[in-house]
């Protein structure tokens, strides 16, 4: 199914404030159900004003048909793939054997809610810049941190994004990887005064 402009379902994000576009392949339930996170986040939504996302698009055009969202920094395109299977989410939160934080979505809206999330994770470590990068790289290396899926062993961006869907999500990510946590709090402080 090919996505189409649903301004009108992107609320709270609008469309020429946080972002230039939004389409969804899905109806207006699912998506509106997706989109309903962003609501207790208005640091995060006050950020997309500041520095606005390219086209946000629920839908299943990813460069792998596997891969659960997609960020391109050059464009600031954010895709969130909208026809992920059953098996791809459901699961228990219990790193390290998790695949992506995604995964442990109850249901495919918050599996594509922590999706959306991590893709916003690379957005936030694209505007932070590559200092704040390195320094990610830096704790990822120093056996400190505790990477709480498959995914976040990946690299300093996929480390920080899958750290920051956790954030989001998992009330006992704290728990499971302290410095992971703390590092999203000084990113997020850092980013919210960009």
């Amino acid at each position: 199914m090919e996505p189409v402009p649903r301004p009108e379902w992107a609320s709270p994000i609008e469309v020429g404030v946080h972002a230039r576009s939004f389409y969804s392949a899905l109806t207006e339930q699912p998506t509106r159900g997706v989109m309903r996170t962003l609501r207790d986040d208005p640091k995060l939504l006050s950020f997309l004003e500041r520095h606005e996302l390219g086209r946000l698009e629920f839908s299943g055009r990813l460069p792998d048909p596997r891969w659960h969202g997609w960020y391109l920094p050059s464009t600031g395109e954010l895709v969130i793939n909208a026809f992920r299977g059953p098996d791809t989410y459901g699961e228990q939160f219990y790193p390290p054997a998790l695949v992506s934080v995604s995964a442990a979505g109850r249901d495919v809206t918050e599996a594509m809610q922590r999706s959306l999330y991590h893709e916003l994770g690379h957005k936030i470590i694209d505007t932070c810049g590559p200092e704040v990068l390195h320094q990610v790289e830096h704790l990822r290396r120093s056996g400190r941190a505790i990477p709480i899926s498959r995914r976040a062993r990946a690299g300093p961006q996929e480390y920080f994004s899958e750290c920051l869907a956790a954030y989001r999500f998992e009330n006992s990510f704290a728990d499971k990887d302290p410095e992971g946590y703390h590092m999203v709090e000084a990113i997020l402080r850092m980013a919210w005064r960009k």
